[in-house]
Order: C-alpha cells, then structure tokens, then sequence
C-alpha cells in the first residue's frame, strides 16, 4: 500500500509525523454488495410482499457499513516533543482520536527494527522503554510506532533521525 507521509518541523519545539493511509478499497467492495442486494430484493419482488423486510435489510447493511467503518483508520500521527517524549495519535474515519503519550524519562531509545516472515522482510520503528523492573535481566520492554501500516525504509529513516536528533540528543535548556 502507498501511505502519504507528511512531516512538520517546528524547530527547537519539535517535528510532527502524519501518515495518512489510502482510501478504503472495501468501501468500493461494500457499496457494490449494498447495490446487488438491493437490486436482488427489487427483482424477487421482495418490496411487493413486504416493505418491512426491505427497510430491514438496508438497515442490516448500513449499521454493518457503519460498524466497518468505525475501526478504520484515517492516519497515524507521532509528534516528537524534544522536551516532553513522544505523542502517538490514530485518527478514525468516523472521527475518534485514540492518543497515548511516552514520557522522555521512559524512552531509552528509538531503533529501527525487522521482522522476518516467510516471504517478506519487515521494517518498522519501535521505542525501546526503559524498565527500572526488568534492569537485572536485560529484558527491554518495545513500543511500536506506526502500527497499522508498514511505511519504506526510507520515511522510517527520516522519522528515526529527526527523532535521535530532536527527542534523544537535544541540548538540555
């Protein structure tokens, strides 16, 4: 998939990551299966028998459209805060905003990281958290960062220096 990054430098105060992710292809799929069943219902005469019916099953598949629609995502969006951490943002399309925020007492380090499957390779970005619990064992605790989609190496690399830049190897004020 092609996902369109956009990043907004806002000097000493931080940069802003937005990846807006391509229109949903199901969308198309959902409207002609909407048509097909309503043209269906026409052609069996199922609006002469029962109306009810009818208005049932265009209710039926609208609330499911709507129910789809609610856990689509429109764009991810990671703003560094050289002096705060790091605010992960998913915009919904029908409007819900889910955030969480990594303090910079807790961020240890922001790698660039893959994974291997059994017919392709993986890169993604992910925050190393540093954990005062699992110090003795060495365990790191990972926070991926735009997880539902899979951006080219190249932007992850972008994302990976403004962030060592800005969040990691900032002068203190």
């Amino acid at each position: 998939m092609h996902y369109k990054m956009h990043h907004s430098s806002m000097g000493h105060r931080g940069s802003k990551f937005t990846i807006v992710h391509p229109l949903m292809k199901s969308r198309t799929c959902f409207i002609t299966f909407l048509t097909i069943s309503l043209l269906t219902a026409f052609s069996f005469g199922l609006h002469l028998i029962d109306k009810n019916s009818l208005a049932k099953l265009f209710l039926l598949l609208a609330v499911s459209f709507l129910i789809k629609l609610s856990s689509k995502i429109y764009s991810e969006c990671v703003i560094i805060l050289p002096s705060l951490g790091l605010q992960l943002e998913t915009h919904y399309y029908l409007g819900q905003v889910s955030t969480h925020f990594i303090c910079l007492s807790k961020v240890k380090d922001i790698v660039i990281s893959e994974a291997v499957t059994m017919h392709s390779v993986l890169t993604y970005l992910v925050v190393l958290l540093k954990d005062e619990e699992n110090d003795c064992t060495g365990q790191q605790t990972l926070y991926p960062l735009f997880i539902n989609c899979w951006p080219p190496f190249n932007d992850l690399k972008h994302v990976y220096t403004v962030a060592q830049q800005k969040l990691l190897y900032s002068p203190t004020l």
